[in-house]
């Protein structure tokens, strides 16, 4: 019997979480599938300094479905929200958050894009998701397979599972191994290329095919994570397969070799022919660096996901 998460469904949950479904029943039928969800990368990081609490707030108010985040881990074993090991992009402080406590990171300050100074504190991944929690968005955990035990722990105490998604590119049968049924309250996100490959230059060659249909089999996921360096028809066999097992499909737009060259700057200048291509594709879900334009380009053809 696969195992059934007990949990609101993935996109009723960006609405205050109304009914209780499956993934596998909610994905199969109820989830309109002519409709894109949008996804803010690290937040409204050109307004705010990336992977902060005012990033993600605006992106909310921007009317995104969900948030990309990444996770860090400090000196004295805390979870922070940032993309880099290192503090010296980011914040007015240096060296590798593994070497720092978290009282020296909060006497920092968060830099904007353009690398100025801002009012803005590094924040906690509990002080994340208690913010998060009840509004309209999901969040999308990126290296939280480095602390997985720690991640859920906090999830489980701030009570927002029904807003968080997981992903990895483990096989399923490591995943399972490791896990056991840690995950059937949570949802998580496969990532697979449409070739042969290697994870981490591993002996092991990863059969994307194979991937897929051991995952089906032992956890039935929500969605998946494609990268497409080339459109060939193996990009495009692949893509069929994931629509074949009711699942949805996630494209990055964030830069060329993660879309097949479609990325945001080219979707800038000529929406339909980029962001379009990944639509056609038959992506339900788009990861982007520009969030306003994506949803205004989303709203213009009737794609935006409204929540009906």
């Amino acid at each position: 019997m696969l195992p059934k998460i007990s949990k609101y469904t993935f996109v009723l949950a960006l609405f205050f979480c109304q009914f209780l479904f499956s993934q596998t029943n909610y994905f199969g039928k109820d989830f309109p599938k002519d409709k894109i969800l949008v996804v803010a990368h690290r937040g409204d990081w050109r307004n705010y300094p990336e992977n902060s609490i005012k990033a993600v707030n605006s992106a909310i108010k921007m009317g995104v479905d969900i948030v990309e985040i990444d996770i860090q881990k400090t000196k004295d074993g805390q979870l922070i929200i940032m993309h880099d090991p290192k503090l010296d992009r980011t914040t007015n402080g240096t060296g590798k958050i593994s070497d720092v406590t978290l009282a020296y990171i909060k006497t920092l300050i968060l830099r904007n894009g353009a690398s100025m100074p801002t009012r803005e504190k590094v924040p906690t991944l509990e002080e994340m998701l208690s913010f998060i929690k009840g509004k309209r968005v999901m969040l999308n955990l990126d290296k939280a397979w480095n602390y997985l035990d720690e991640v859920l722990a906090i999830v489980n105490k701030t009570g927002t599972g029904e807003q968080i998604i997981l992903k990895g590119n483990k096989k399923a049968s490591e995943l399972k191994k490791e896990t056991g049924n840690k995950l059937n309250n949570i949802i998580y996100m496969p990532m697979v290329w449409p070739e042969d490959y290697s994870i981490y230059k591993r002996d092991e060659v990863i059969n994307p095919e194979t991937y897929i249909n051991d995952f089906s089999t032992l956890f039935n996921p929500v969605a998946y994570e494609v990268i497409i360096k080339d459109d060939t028809p193996k990009a495009d066999q692949l893509l069929n397969l994931i629509k074949n097992k009711k699942a949805l499909i996630w494209i990055n737009a964030l830069w060329p070799e993660l879309c097949a060259g479609h990325d945001d700057d080219l979707a800038e200048e000529n929406p339909d022919a980029h962001w379009g291509w990944m639509i056609r594709k038959g992506a339900n879900i788009i990861q982007t660096d520009r969030p306003e334009n994506l949803i205004r380009y989303l709203k213009s053809i009737g794609k935006k996901y409204d929540g009906q």
